[in-house]
Parts: structure tokens; C-alpha cells; sequence
């Protein structure tokens, strides 16, 4: 697809989104059911305590049942469940919640899409593709960590950059060519402020094309990535190194407040904190 036509594409679903496409993401069921959702005059700090409190016993109810077989490092995170919004892994999401779109931006992209014939909603997906690669960067590994409260996976990495796309062109090219320009948009100013979690990260706006799909042809929507793949034209665009293991780490305070001056200034104490606590319930690596 012309990334021109890709972008308007995503204009139009942010104008049909309203305000909303540009504010933070609440994750509300689970706010709710931590009793994170406002009321009783819990201080941020114990929010997010809470949250890496709940993201704890999930990991260990999934070790435990034998469901988790990669151990994580003190960088990464990987696969403990504390790493992703919502708890669940990329893989079951579009098959346990094609019905279940909530994102503003999304909703209004399945509309604009299923318009579409199955073939050219492959073609939007595999430019989508194209197009977060481009933000695939140490930079952007280290800016994502600071805005998502600490928490960064191979998953969630992959939301941030889908949410970096529903912000629009304008803010996406800008924030390839300098992370630390994200220290300016409004939903990263709201994710700062907020007395809750609030993320950038927009896990449905990755999945809505397969669920168009499925609602065009009748198919499973898990088979649209076949198909997807099926009809690229050359390889998927990627960085020639693995983003995630060149980045620096973020406790090096000194280069991350170097290299993400304003990010750092907005996040680093609160979401190095947080990391770091994280990884203290984790213990020492097997």
C-alpha cells in the first residue's frame, strides 16, 4: 500500500476517534479489578505498586501451571507477565478478543477497513508493519521503558510502537528522528500526571486488520497473517540488529538523561523505581 494512502488511512481514523486519539490508554478492567480506579485517595506510587503486585501473581500462577519456559534477565523482563498491559501474550489476542476492540482509534480503523477487499486490508497490515519497524531503535527501546512505567517486552514494545502509529505521521516521523520528542504530545504530558497507569501502548490497533478480516471473508482471523505474508512483494523491513539487546540500560542514569533529557525528566525517577522493584520481587535469575 502507498504510505500516503496508509496515512490517511490513519487520519481519518483519528478524526472519527475524536479527542481520544491523542490521550493516554487506560487499561480499565484491570483498574478495576486491582481497585486501581480512582477512588480512595491511593497516592501513584501505590497504584503502581498494585499493578506490579497483580502482574506478580499472574507470572507466578503461569510458572507454576508449567505455562512460562523462558526465564527472564534483569534486563528485559522477558515473559513474566509484567512486562504487558493487559497480562496476555500477542498470540491469543486475536483469538480471544476479535470481538472485543475497545480502542477508540482501532474501532474506527475496523470501520475504514473492512471496507476494503481481504487483499488490500493484507496490504494496509504488511506497510503497518513496514512502518513500525522503522521505530524499532535502541533509542525508542529505552524511550518506551521510561513512558510505560519501566515495563518493556518483546509484546509491549510491539504495542508502544502500534500506539506510535495511531498518533499520526507528523508525530511518529518526529519521534523516529528524535524519541525524545514524544516529551511533548499530550498523552505522554497525561501519562505523567495521571494519579493511575496510563500507557502509549495500543494493543488493539495491531490486531484490528485481522479482525477486519475475518469480518470480510468469514476466515479465523489468525490465518490473516498467513495470508498477509502470502502477499508481501519483498521481505518485512526490520532493523539490521536486534533494537531491544543494543540498547543501553536505563538505570545508567548519566546516558539516559543525556540522550532522553526532557523523557527522563518526566519519567526516569518513577519508572526506574518501579523496574527496579519489579526486579526485586523477581529475585536473583536461575
Amino acid at each position: 500500500m502507498d504510505i500516503d494512502r496508509f496515512w490517511q488511512l490513519i487520519d481519518q481514523a483519528r478524526a472519527a476517534a475524536g479527542p481520544q486519539a491523542d490521550q493516554a490508554v487506560r487499561d480499565v478492567d484491570l483498574l478495576d479489578a486491582e481497585g486501581l480506579d480512582g477512588e480512595g485517595g491511593v497516592d501513584d506510587d501505590e497504584r503502581i505498586q498494585a499493578l506490579i503486585d497483580a502482574a506478580w501473581e499472574e507470572f507466578t500462577r503461569e510458572r507454576e501451571a508449567g505455562e512460562l519456559t523462558t526465564v527472564t534477565d534483569d534486563r528485559e523482563l522477558v515473559d513474566t507477565g509484567l512486562v504487558d498491559t493487559d497480562l496476555v501474550d500477542d498470540e491469543g489476542a486475536a483469538e480471544d478478543d476479535e470481538d472485543d476492540l475497545t480502542d477508540p482509534v482501532a474501532i474506527a480503523l475496523f470501520d475504514l477497513l473492512v471496507q476494503l477487499p481481504a487483499a488490500e486490508i493484507a496490504d494496509f497490515d504488511n506497510t503497518f508493519e513496514d512502518i513500525r519497524a522503522q521505530a524499532d531503535t535502541p533509542e525508542m527501546v529505552v524511550a518506551a521503558t521510561l513512558i510505560e512505567h519501566g515495563f518493556l517486552g518483546d509484546a509491549s514494545f510491539d504495542d508502544f510502537r502500534a500506539g506510535l502509529v495511531a498518533l499520526g505521521r507528523a508525530t511518529f516521523e518526529a519521534a523516529v528522528a528524535n524519541p525524545d520528542s514524544l516529551a511533548d504530545h499530550p498523552a505522554v504530558k497525561e501519562i505523567a500526571a495521571a494519579p493511575d497507569p496510563r500507557w502509549l501502548g495500543r494493543e488493539d490497533v495491531l490486531f484490528v486488520a485481522s479482525y477486519a478480516y475475518a469480518a470480510v471473508t468469514g476466515e479465523d482471523p489468525v490465518r490473516f497473517f498467513d495470508f498477509a505474508e502470502s502477499l508481501r512483494e519483498a521481505p518485512p523491513a526490520g532493523p539490521a540488529e536486534d533494537a531491544r539487546a543494543q540498547a543501553w540500560d536505563v538505570f545508567d542514569e548519566a546516558q539516559t538523561r543525556a540522550r532522553l533529557p526532557r523523557l527522563s525528566e518526566l519519567f526516569y525517577e518513577r519508572s526506574t523505581r518501579n523496574r527496579r522493584r519489579a526486579l526485586e520481587r523477581l529475585g536473583p535469575t536461575p
